[in-house]
């Protein structure tokens, strides 16, 4: 029998879908040349998001180089002779991001001529980023969104030149203000790029400012703000120096309010005028605070404010959490709340502008909040979702903590998660499952934890017989430190068809 043609209409939906696993498109584009004609532009539209891989990007690219990009490179800097390549991969390109180009032609410069340190400050470094860079604005019809850092820019004209600038519908910029000559040139570089976006990026949708202290600067990014019509999603990180400072750059965007959805602010000091800008972005959905400082304020805006997310990240040491919450929160629209303080906070207050959340994530809790944490889950009634991550519990207080856990968890929860993302001590071990089973009244769909832990035999035991009692639980994600429970996790498939989450797959849950 001949194999079956898959039409290429069909097999473009199935690329399609799977165009964020390179490990997959990869395997794709060896089954034949019809689906390697048809891969190759899924694996070559974000080359730079797999670190592992950048370096040998590099080579393929400068085999695509053609006279006038090799023109930019100093005579002294010999590049390899290479084969033309079969496709034109530059011309796929969706998502530029010119500082993981310049890393990826330092590391293939040091694996090339087996140096044992590099150096982002070799001209040779420079020389093939610039080219390299050219060649990328000169093809990328396709280009849907650009990032840069002010180190080691080239020369702007590179970008403004490129006939496919206009097409960005996301641009991100991080701006380093240091005083060395190089980094001078190339902030000026940034600088003269952010100036010209304006007339020519008309359809970005979504901005990423970071790191800047500089006036001329951030007057250019403010006349960004201004010169889009529709901005849908944007994110600013203040200077690392934490000298917080009325922005010139928020104000902006009160030409936005009427399409603003998404709004993430770190380092920034928000006063009474941004709350107000804040408070008439109609279409605003998420809000995130990042180490940020807030100026006092009343409670006349609590009904303004229509959220879906809520994320609230601050120094353990703040005082206006609760105000933050009942002021931003809308039990009408609020789906999902992050905390990263309980402490002196009063739940019953808190839950006055989030009782109806279905989705609460808490981190860094400590044991002296655990009363205030379960205080707050009593009164969400409507809670499905449950994550908890870098918890600070002694060993002599996990026990407890999880003993009590599992009798405020409430009836309406079907998905628990408790990680380790940035504290390396765990808060969970051996046999805790036995404390979190033991009063849970809820039936989970989803169990996941996320931590590394070397679980016994009657680990497994306690799962099984709280998937007995609730006939519930549909996913189990574990990170075991050893592979020696095949058979139980055999039994938890086969026999209460509980589907086990690969280890590398936790993160995605």
């Amino acid at each position: 029998m001949p194999p079956v043609l898959i039409p290429t209409e069909c097999l473009l939906m199935i690329f399609q879908n799977i165009a964020n696993d390179i490990q997959c498109l990869h395997s794709c584009i060896l089954v034949s040349r019809s689906w390697c004609r048809n891969a190759i532009p899924y694996l070559w539209a974000r080359p730079f998001s797999t670190a592992s891989k950048e370096a040998k990007l590099i080579k393929t690219y400068i085999s695509c180089l053609e006279d006038e990009d090799k023109s930019l490179i100093e005579e002294d800097i010999i590049l390899p002779d290479l084969p033309k390549p079969f496709f034109d991969y530059a011309s796929y390109l969706t998502e530029f991001k010119y500082n993981r180009l310049k890393s990826a032609v330092e590391l293939w410069i040091k694996i090339k001529d087996q140096l044992s340190t590099s150096s982002p400050n070799n001209p040779k470094v420079y020389g093939i980023t610039k080219a390299l860079c050219n060649l990328l604005m000169r093809k990328c019809s396709r280009l849907e969104a650009l990032s840069i850092i002010s180190k080691n820019m080239p020369d702007y004209t590179i970008f403004s030149q490129s006939p496919h600038l206009s097409r960005i519908i996301k641009f991100s910029c991080l701006f380093f203000d240091e005083c060395s000559y190089r980094i001078k040139e190339s902030n000026n570089n940034t600088l003269d790029l952010l100036k010209f976006l304006p007339a020519v990026c008309k359809d970005i949708k979504s901005l990423d400012f970071r790191q800047c202290d500089s006036t001329a600067v951030n007057k250019a990014m403010k006349d960004i703000i201004f010169a889009i019509p529709n901005l849908q999603d944007f994110k600013y990180y203040g200077p690392n120096d934490m000298i917080y400072r009325e922005e010139i750059i928020l104000p902006a965007l009160k030409s936005q309010i009427n399409s603003l959805t998404s709004l993430f602010l770190c380092r920034v000091f928000i006063n009474d005028h941004i709350f107000d800008i804040l408070s008439e972005c109609v279409n605003l959905e998420s809000l995130k605070f990042l180490d940020c400082r807030c100026s006092t304020f009343g409670s006349s805006l609590k009904s303004k404010f229509r959220l879906k997310k809520l994320h609230l990240e601050t120094s353990r040491s703040s005082s206006n959490i609760v105000t933050l919450v009942q002021t931003l929160g809308n039990n009408t629209t609020l789906q999902y709340l992050y905390l990263n303080v309980l402490k002196n906070a009063a739940p019953r207050s808190i839950s006055i502008g989030c009782s109806n959340i279905v989705e609460f994530h808490f981190s860094e809790l400590e044991y002296n909040e655990s009363n205030n944490l379960f205080n707050l889950l009593d009164h969400l009634n409507f809670l499905e979702k449950l994550t908890l991550t870098d918890m600070v519990l002694k060993d002599s207080e996990i026990d407890q903590f999880y003993n009590s856990l599992g009798s405020h968890l409430p009836l309406s929860l079907k998905y628990i998660n408790i990680g380790q993302l940035f504290k390396p001590k765990r808060s969970f071990s051996t046999d805790k499952f036995q404390h979190l089973f033991k009063n849970c009244k809820a039936s989970l769909e989803t169990i996941i934890i996320n931590q590394p832990v070397e679980y016994n035999d009657s680990d497994f035991d306690y799962i099984i017989d709280y998937t007995k009692k609730t006939n519930s639980l549909r996913f189990l994600g574990l990170n075991c430190l050893k592979n020696n429970h095949r058979l139980k996790f055999k039994e938890l498939k086969e026999i209460y068809n509980v589907f086990i989450i690969p280890k590398y797959d936790l993160g995605n849950w």
